[in-house]
């Protein structure tokens, strides 16, 4: 097929295809996470909604990772593993605090304490190894295509 769209064009279609596939990204979260947790859908029956959203979860991680990617505004460093991990544990803690409320879960304190420790280590630890892969990625790409 020909190309009937200049540089311009291209990088604006982009940019609305990007912010498209988030907005659809974090509503099929939140669509999962609402029916798992407070509504109390078997997690079975949402099968579609889990592939769908793992091949979103991989396509961008594996995508970032092959480029030596991170983020726009920060680089793969502790500080940022330590934020990253802190902001993901607070959001998945309050969320699974509130589900067990529901269910009038016996030991919510000591549960809740738990699963936020278990979140961010399993969070920090995913971080510091794809940040770590980042930089040598990185490095070897500014090896290959750097400056003379």
């Amino acid at each position: 097929m020909k190309k009937v769209v200049d540089e311009r064009q291209e990088l604006e279609i982009t940019k609305i295809e990007r912010t498209g596939f988030w907005v659809l990204f974090i509503a099929l979260a939140a669509d999962i996470l609402l029916k798992v947790l407070f509504f109390h859908v078997p997690v079975r029956n949402l099968i579609g909604e889990h592939i769908v959203f793992l091949a979103g979860c991989v396509n961008i991680i594996i995508g970032c990772a092959k480029r030596g990617l991170w983020t726009n505004y920060s680089v793969p460093c502790v500080k940022d593993y330590l934020i990253h991990s802190l902001g993901g544990t607070v959001i998945f803690t309050l969320l699974f605090a509130g589900a067990m409320a529901l269910q009038n879960a016996r030991h919510l304190a000591g549960m809740t304490l738990a699963f936020a420790a278990f979140i961010f280590l399993l969070m920090f630890g995913v971080l510091a190894a794809m940040g770590e892969y980042t930089k040598r990625k990185q490095k070897k790409l500014d090896e290959t295509y750097g400056d003379d």
